[in-house]
This record gives C-alpha cells, sequence and structure tokens, in this order.
C-alpha cells in the first residue's frame, strides 16, 4: 500500500511539474503578442494614455482620492494581498492554482490578482481554460505596466462588477446605499468589498446589514 501510495504522489509531481513546463513555455510564447496599445485599440478603451489623468471621464467616473480614507487598503488587502509586489500577476498564486487543478481534476480556479480581474473585465469571456487565463496573465502585465498601481485601481473600482446589473462603485455605492462614493463610511466601503467574489449572491439589505457589522 504504501509502495502504491508513493508511485501516485511521484506521477501527481510530475504531473504538476509538466504543467508549469507548459505554462512557463506558454506563457513565454504569450509574450509575443502585439504590441500592447494594438492589443488595447481591440476593446472597449480603445486607447490607454501615458498618463492616466488624460482619460476622458465619464460622469459617474470616480477618483480614488474621493474614497474614504482606508479603502484602498483594505480593498488589496482583501482582493491582493501582493498587490504593490508583483507585476500584474502572482506566480505564486498560479503555480498553486495549477497544482490544485491536477490534484483534484478539476478546472482552473482563481487566482486572480486586481490586474487579472482587470483584464477579464475588459477583455475576456470567464472560461475557465488554461489558455485564456495566459492571455489574462499577459494582458494584466501590460495594464500593470502602462497604467501602474494607482491607474489599475482606478480603473479597477469604476469597472468591476458589484452585483445587480451594477459595474463601478459609483452605481453600487447609490444603488446599496443611497449615496455616493465620496459619502461612503468606511464600514460601508468594506461590506462593497466583501461582495466582490460572489456580487448577485447579496440583496440590497443584506450588503447593508454587512456594513453593520464593521
Amino acid at each position: 500500500m504504501k509502495e502504491t501510495d508513493h508511485y501516485f504522489h511521484k506521477w501527481i509531481s510530475a504531473g504538476i511539474r509538466s504543467v508549469l513546463v507548459l505554462c512557463f513555455l506558454l506563457l513565454v510564447y504569450y509574450q509575443t503578442f502585439p504590441e500592447k496599445r494594438i492589443l488595447f485599440q481591440e476593446n472597449k478603451l480603445v486607447y490607454l494614455p501615458e498618463n492616466l489623468e488624460s482619460v476622458p471621464l465619464e460622469r459617474d467616473w470616480v477618483r480614488l482620492d474621493e474614497l474614504p480614507a482606508g479603502s484602498l487598503e483594505y480593498l488589496v488587502e482583501v482582493e491582493d494581498s501582493r498587490f504593490y509586489r508583483h507585476r500584474g500577476y502572482s506566480l505564486a498564486d498560479i503555480q498553486s492554482a495549477i497544482g490544485q487543478t491536477v490534484l483534484l481534476f478539476r478546472k482552473l480556479r482563481g487566482a486572480s490578482t486586481i490586474d487579472q480581474q482587470l483584464a477579464r473585465t475588459l477583455f475576456l469571456s470567464r472560461d475557465k481554460t488554461l489558455t485564456r487565463k495566459l492571455k489574462e496573465i499577459r494582458i494584466a502585465q501590460s495594464l500593470d505596466e502602462e497604467l501602474g498601481k494607482k491607474g489599475v485601481l482606478e480603473y479597477y473600482v469604476n469597472l468591476v462588477y458589484w452585483g445587480r446589473g451594477l459595474n463601478g462603485i459609483f452605481k453600487s455605492s447609490n444603488y446599496y446605499f443611497g449615496k455616493p462614493p465620496g459619502n461612503l463610511e468606511l464600514r460601508e466601503f468594506k461590506a462593497l468589498v466583501q461582495i466582490l467574489k460572489k456580487p448577485d449572491a447579496y440583496s440590497r439589505n443584506e450588503v447593508r446589514s454587512l456594513a453593520g457589522q464593521y
């Protein structure tokens, strides 16, 4: 029995190593994608300028300094604790995700940084395939280089899905709490962050109740 377990674990380890090598080779391949500005011209943003300040803003666009003090720190802590230490993707999280996928024989799970979530929101489907994940990583890296950390966060809070058909902090703040983001209390913003992983699972009253716990 022990010998069988030994061979089984060796087989699993070999499988994980093979998948990681494949991922590395594919990631190198995706580095040959067209120049990032060409990629961006093919989506709804059309063009990402060198300076975020020159982006034409929609009426409901919210600047980061309009949010309650402590908001960004909490968002990063919950959604992507390595945010300020990676270049758009976390290799450690990706390796863990692939290992879990091989061991449990299931579709590729999350392991998404804030940059990757933004890339998915802007460019990609939500299919949980290796090819889509690698494209997501490539675009996330470009977003991180092009916008910088502050820019990524600003686009993220203004475009991410908050449930009930609502994209962006302006609409979600008004829907769940009946006020613009600039008038939110930190505890209310924390409640909004908490629902990001399953945004459609919460009603308005449940989100307000969640805010009362902070």
